[in-house]
């Protein structure tokens, strides 16, 4: 006969086992769970123009932000969604307030990892459409760091978001006057190159199109323009697409 001691110990040995195989088996979630909720917000941002769902995505990356405050892929994206909102946004006040935001996300972005082009690039997209708001003689102390952004996005990765680092500098060239470091030449030879780099980007398309109108090239500009009623730029959503061919559109129309 076993005693007391002696049927216990396997007892305790298989329960033991059993506890030792449910921990290893749950013990991963609580890590899983810690880690922030990238894949909802960027799902909800690729629906950005359904109802709320960019605020949400903002609003759920902002909620995980108060539980991790130096996330480099959350601060960026934040910075990103933000921008977005302020460009949808018509009231003035309300834009501004939202472009500061993205500005404020930005910087804590570079802060946080400034090795990565994310932070860089949307800090310069939103301290630009915060320039242009405020006006461009209002913000030229603005211009020497966006300028300054773009080139360390450039630096580090020059096809970054289908060649939109192309596309941002080449507008500085474009739309600044020459004391204020503009240059038509250069921006179109920008234009030019990020088409090489992105020939999806519907957006560059269109700006060069454009441009080469406004310089006399009027019948490659036309092409283009054509060329963006057709295009699938898989970066930008239904909403934005109808919004970039309405321009070009227009545009085709008033050289008949």
């Amino acid at each position: 006969m076993w005693d007391e001691r002696t049927r216990a110990f396997p007892a305790q040995t298989f329960f033991g086992h059993i506890l030792f195989c449910c921990l290893g088996l749950f013990w991963p979630l609580p890590i899983r769970a810690q880690q922030p909720p990238l894949s909802e917000a960027e799902r909800l941002f690729t629906e950005r123009d359904r109802g709320d769902a960019l605020r949400q995505a903002a609003s759920l990356l902002e909620h995980w932000l108060k539980k991790d405050s130096f996330s480099y892929q959350v601060l960026w994206r934040l910075s990103k969604y933000k921008y977005y909102l302020g460009d949808r946004e018509s009231q003035e006040p309300i834009k501004l307030r939202l472009f500061e935001e993205a500005i404020e996300f930005g910087k804590r972005a570079v802060k946080s990892e400034n090795r990565q082009p994310d932070g860089h690039f949307w800090l310069a997209v939103s301290y630009g459409s915060y320039a242009e708001l405020k006006g461009v003689f209002r913000s030229l102390w603005l211009l020497r760091t966006i300028r300054a952004e773009f080139d360390t996005v450039f630096k580090m990765d020059p096809n970054y978001e289908n060649g939109a680092v192309y596309l941002a500098l080449a507008e500085m060239d474009l739309r600044l006057p020459w004391l204020f470091g503009g240059d038509d030449r250069r921006g179109v030879a920008r234009l030019e190159t990020g088409l090489k780099v992105g020939p999806q980007n519907s957006e560059l398309t269109r700006i060069l199109g454009e441009t080469y109108v406004r310089i006399g090239r009027k019948k490659e500009g036309r092409q283009l323009l054509e060329k963006v009623m057709t295009l699938e730029d898989p970066s930008r959503s239904p909403k934005e697409i109808a919004e970039i061919r309405n321009r070009a559109q227009q545009l085709i129309e008033s050289m008949r």
